[in-house]
C-alpha cells in the first residue's frame, strides 16, 4: 500500500475559502430541507381539501368538521412554513387521531402523504434523522 500523506498546512485565505464554502453547503442543505417541508406542507393541505370536497356532498356532519378543522390545521401549518415560521411540534396529534371517526380515519389513510418526496427513497432516512446523510 501507498503511504499516505499529512494534509498540507493551509494557508489563511485558503482556510477562509473553506469555511465560506462549507458555510455555504449549509445553508443550501437547509435551505433544500425547507424546501422538501412546505411541498410536503403543501401536498398535505391540498389532501386534506380533498377530502373537504369529497364528504361535502355526501358525509356526515362530525365527518364535515373533523375534515375542514384538518384542512384548516394543514393551511395553517403551510403558510407557517411557507412564511418561513417553523410550526410548533404535534404531541396531542394521536389522541385526535383516536376521536376521528372511521370514514374519516380511512379517508386519510388513503390519501396520506408520503416521506419520499422525490422517489429516491431517502427522505425518510433525513426526516428520521434530522439531517441528511
Amino acid at each position: 500500500m501507498a503511504e499516505t500523506k499529512p494534509a498540507p498546512a493551509l494557508d489563511d485565505e485558503t482556510a477562509a475559502a473553506l469555511t465560506l464554502y462549507n458555510e455555504y453547503v449549509k445553508a443550501d442543505r437547509e435551505r433544500t430541507q425547507r424546501e422538501k417541508r412546505v411541498k410536503k406542507a403543501e401536498r398535505a393541505k391540498e389532501e386534506a381539501a380533498a377530502v373537504v370536497k369529497k364528504l361535502s356532498d355526501s358525509g356526515s356532519a362530525e365527518e364535515k368538521a373533523a375534515a375542514d378543522a384538518a384542512y384548516r390545521e394543514a393551511n395553517d401549518a403551510w403558510r407557517k412554513l411557507r412564511d418561513g415560521e417553523e410550526p410548533e411540534p404535534k404531541a396531542e396529534e394521536a389522541p385526535a387521531a383516536a376521536e376521528e371517526p372511521e370514514p374519516a380515519k380511512e379517508a386519510a389513510a388513503e390519501e396520506a402523504p408520503t416521506d419520499d418526496d422525490d422517489g429516491d427513497g431517502e427522505d425518510a432516512a433525513v426526516d428520521a434523522a434530522g439531517e441528511e446523510e
